[in-house]
Order: C-alpha cells, then structure tokens, then sequence
C-alpha cells in the first residue's frame, strides 16, 4: 500500500516554491530520503564504532570492563533492531518515502479504460482488450453484496490515479478556476491524474474519430489544437465540464449504497454514442433482484459489448471517488 498526498508536497502546499541547490530542485520526498539515508549512515558508524569500543574494553579482560563491554554490545545491538525495524515499517506502510518517489510503475487507465504508454512528447494510446465479459465486470452477486456492506459499491476501491501524477505544476491554476466555478479542486486533480497523469500534450484518438486532448482529455471533432493543449484553457474547460456534469447528476434520485458523486464522475468519462450513464438502469431493478433502480454506470448486466463499456465506466467512477 503507498499513500500519494494530494496535496503534492509541504511547500506546494504552502504555497512555496522549493529551493535549487546547484540547478537541482529539492523536493519533500527527496528531502526526506536523503535525510533518513544520512541518518541510517550515522547510526550505523556510530554502532561499529561502539561495537570497537566494547573490544577494546573485553582486551582488558578485567571485570569492570568485561561488565562495559557486555553492556554495550547489548545497547547498541538493540539500537540497531529497532534502526532496522524502523526501516521495515516505512518500506511497509510507504516504500515510496524511501526510495525518493510515490509509485512511478503504477500503469494508468484513461478515458474509458485506454492504456496510455508515455513519451517524452506527445501521449500514444493502444487500447486494453475487453468486454462486456471481461474480468473488470463484477458479476451482479458481488454487485448485491457490496451494496448491503458498509462500503457500498465502491468499497475497496484503490486509488492509484495519483500515484506518480505530477500535478503540482498546475495547482494553483486549479485552484484560482476551482473557487470561480464552485468545483472542488481536489475532485479535478483526481480527475486530471486519471485522464492525462498531468501531460499536458497527452492526445488519444477515439474509434469515432474525435480526439481527446490535454491534461483533462477535452474532446474535440478536430485533431488537438495548441490552444486546447494550453493548460489553461484545458483546465478551464474541464472544470466548466465537471460542474455542468455535478449539476445534472442531482437530477438523478440517490440511491443507497452508490456515491452520488460518482454520477458525475461517470458522466465526465462517458459516453460518445449519447447514453447517460446516470439514468436509471433498465436491468438492475427490483425485478431482477436488487433492492433499488441503479443507474446504468453501477449496473454490472448488459454493460455493452466494447472493451469500454459501463464497467470500466464504473471503475473509473469508483476510483475517483476513492481519491477523494
């Protein structure tokens, strides 16, 4: 398990920007890999020096100095267990502080599902195999039972959306339009990870020939123009999107165990051929067994036949709402 703040990190948080030692920019988590590394050094100078100590005090064989001896080997071996557990517990709970990043190898899933392999230029996509019964599609047992837990349907969810999203570039941009337009900004750096993992040229071109541009994947019916690539307006229009996509989804009833932001969310990734992913379900009623009309992102029968149908719509809606 790695923990990815979404804050970025202390000082873009505090509106800080980080020092340059030598061309080299800092940041808190090289910071901190260097200062534990330099204090995982000292202490273990420090034991060999003490473990040299207690054989100088043993070559002198007297019983005071076999006593010292004794007890230092006993201190500082004890000193060193728990340097090592230490180490152990970080590499557990957050390997990524460690090793100076926060879970670079994680893939990416983007608009409906498509796997983006990165370059240093523009984004290429090749699409993931899939279907309507493929392994994503939970079968609607599973579906029933998540809804009578206390997670409800997205419980369990992970987000790795951020893991290795760079995105602190463009905060305060998302910041200054998430207050104008009333979007929460957390919601559009979720959303920016998993659709771009903040490359701002990332492009992908859709079966139906339109194209998805930039960090949050504006369609366009033209190939990627380079002011839809300006993270600014990219960014605006997307903002402008998530708020017209929050406003309609409370036109849809809430139904218990299924995040009402999730409607937007799902609504944001989907759908070209003109279904509304938050309106009521035809399959998944109270006639084929479930306690409530679930909307058609959240219902896991008849999802459509592509490789992105409306289970990678619900994946995709259940991770964001993890992310947040």
């Amino acid at each position: 398990m790695e923990y990815t703040p979404l804050e970025g990190n202390n000082l873009t948080s505090l509106g800080v920007t980080a020092p340059s030692f030598g061309g080299v920019s800092t940041s808190f988590y090289a910071t901190s890999t260097f200062v534990y590394t330099l204090f995982f050094v000292a202490i273990v100078g420090a034991a060999f020096y003490q473990y040299v100590l207690a054989g100088i005090y043993r070559m002198e064989a007297s019983q005071d100095t076999i006593r010292k001896s004794n007890e230092t080997i006993k201190r500082v071996t004890l000193g060193l267990l728990g340097v090592f557990s230490l180490f152990l517990i970080l590499f557990t709970v957050n390997k990524g502080m460690l090793r100076g990043d926060v879970g670079f190898s994680s893939l990416y899933t983007g608009t409906s599902g498509q796997r983006v392999s990165q370059s240093t230029q523009t984004q290429t996509v090749t699409q993931s195999a899939g279907s309507g019964g493929s392994p994503s599609c939970e079968s609607d047992t599973s579906v029933k039972q998540k809804l009578a837990s206390s997670g409800g349907l997205c419980g369990g969810t992970q987000c790795t959306a951020l893991s290795g999203c760079d995105y602190a570039t463009y905060l305060p941009t998302i910041r200054s339009l998430s207050q104008t337009h009333g979007v929460d900004a957390k919601i559009v750096v979720a959303i920016m990870c998993k659709e771009s993992r903040a490359k701002k040229d990332a492009i992908h071109k859709n079966e139906n020939g339109t194209y998805d541009c930039g960090l949050m994947q504006i369609n366009s019916t033209q190939t990627c123009s380079p002011s839809l690539l300006d993270p600014v307006e990219n960014i605006t229009r997307g903002v402008i999107k998530l708020k017209d996509t929050i406003a309609r989804s409370t036109s849809y009833p809430s139904v218990p165990g299924v995040p009402a932001i999730g409607n937007a969310f799902a609504s944001y990734n989907c759908c070209a051929n003109g279904t509304v992913p938050a309106a009521p379900s035809v399959d998944c009623t109270q006639a084929s067994g479930f306690q409530n009309t679930l909307p058609k992102w959240a219902c896991p029968i008849n999802p459509g036949t592509g490789a992105f149908n409306m289970c990678s719509v619900k994946n995709y809606a259940c991770e964001i709402t993890s992310c947040l």
